[in-house]
Formats: structure tokens, sequence, C-alpha cells
């Protein structure tokens, strides 16, 4: 038998969706800003890397030009700079716990 709903049973159920709808908006929006600000930051990052490695490069290259203690901090900065980005892209972009994932907020029993 089914059962019958008064207007205010009626009325919650579509104020609970509305509230989902916009939490499952918010979510959409938020996941989206987090996008672009994953690729704006891993543009930056191969820019960065591009400069330090050329830098470095021609520091390395060019010792003799220079002192040791800064030939010794290319070759460091070089390292650390490399090291970081194969670290930041597999905690950011390769990990699979850091992306989100779009599910519906709204539950089966209504």
């Amino acid at each position: 038998m089914a059962k019958i709903l008064t207007p205010i049973e009626i009325e919650r159920a579509s104020e609970r969706i509305r509230q989902e709808k916009e939490t499952f908006d918010q979510r959409k929006k938020q996941d989206n800003q987090w996008f672009v600000l994953k690729l704006v930051m891993g543009f930056f990052s191969v820019i960065l890397l591009a400069t330090v490695l050329i830098v470095s490069t021609y520091i390395l290259m060019n010792n003799d030009k220079f002192p040791i203690s800064v030939v010794t901090s290319a070759g460091a900065a070089l390292f650390v700079d490399i090291l970081g980005l194969i670290i930041s892209v597999w905690k950011i972009v390769l990990n699979p716990d850091s992306v989100t994932k779009l599910e519906p907020v709204t539950t089966e029993d209504e």
C-alpha cells in the first residue's frame, strides 16, 4: 500500500533535493578550480625547471668562470629541483587519492 505524503513531507523532500543539488554543484565547481590550479602550477613548474636547468647547466659547463661555491650551488640546485619536481608530480598528479571523485549526493531511500 502506498504511503500518503503530507505537504510538509513533500516540502522537506524538495528542500533536501535542492540542498543536495547545491552541494553537488559546489563540489563540481571546486573540483574544476582545483584542476585549473594544478594545471597552472604544472605549467609554471615546467618553466621554472627549464630555467633552473638552463642556468645550472651553463654554470656547470663553464665552471672555470665561476667560484667553486657557485658551481656547487648550481649542482645542488639542479639535483634538488629535479628531485622536488619528481616528488611533487608523483604526490599531486599521479596519486589517485588526490583526484576528487564526483558522485551523487542523493540517497535512494526517498
